[in-house]
C-alpha cells in the first residue's frame, strides 16, 4: 500500500495550476471599478491512474479554496466554489455577488492565485479514501493587469 506522503507527492506532481478568469478580459482594470476573478476549473478533477509501488491507484482532487494576492498589497480567499465566470449575455450589474477586487491605485499588478485541493485515492475499484492534508500545484496561477484611472471631462453642449 502506498504511503500518504507518496500519494500526496504524486497528486502534486500531476496537478497543473488552472487558468485565472478575469473580467474585464482586456488586461486592463479601472480604479474603483470591481474587477471579477474566478478559477477556470471544475470543482472536482480526475487526475487519472498512476502506479505506486506496484499498485494501480486512481487519484482525484476536490476544490477547497483559492488564496489570491491582487498585486497591490491586498489579498482575499475564494471559498466554496472556484467562482463564476462572467458571461456578458447575462450581465450581473454591479456583480456584488461575485468574487472580485476594487483597485485604488494605477499601475501594473501581477495577480497570483494558489488553489488548494482535498485529494483522494482508490486502489482498483475500491472506495475513495481521503489523503490527509491539502495539496496545491507547485506553481501558482498568475496573470498581469494594468490598472488605469478613467477621468470624465465636462464639455459644453453643441
Amino acid at each position: 500500500m502506498p504511503s500518504a506522503a507518496a500519494l500526496r507527492d504524486e497528486v502534486i506532481r500531476l496537478l497543473r495550476p488552472p487558468a485565472l478568469g478575469v473580467s474585464p478580459s482586456t488586461g486592463t482594470a479601472l480604479v474603483n471599478l470591481r474587477t471579477l476573478f474566478w478559477v477556470d476549473t471544475a470543482a472536482e478533477v480526475d487526475l487519472g491512474r498512476a502506479s505506486l509501488i506496484g499498485f494501480p491507484v486512481s487519484l482525484r482532487v476536490r476544490y477547497d479554496r483559492t488564496e489570491f494576492d491582487f498585486g497591490d498589497g491586498t489579498a482575499d480567499t475564494l471559498t466554496a466554489t472556484p467562482g463564476t465566470a462572467y458571461d456578458p449575455a447575462q450581465d450581473c450589474g454591479d456583480c456584488s455577488d461575485r468574487f472580485g477586487h476594487n483597485y485604488t491605485q494605477r499601475g501594473p499588478v501581477t495577480v497570483t492565485a494558489r488553489v488548494y485541493w482535498q485529494a483522494q485515492f482508490r486502489i482498483g475499484t475500491g472506495s475513495w479514501t481521503d489523503i490527509p492534508g491539502e495539496v496545491t500545484a507547485n506553481q501558482p496561477s498568475q496573470t498581469t493587469l494594468t490598472v488605469k484611472q478613467s477621468r470624465s471631462t465636462l464639455t459644453p453642449p453643441r
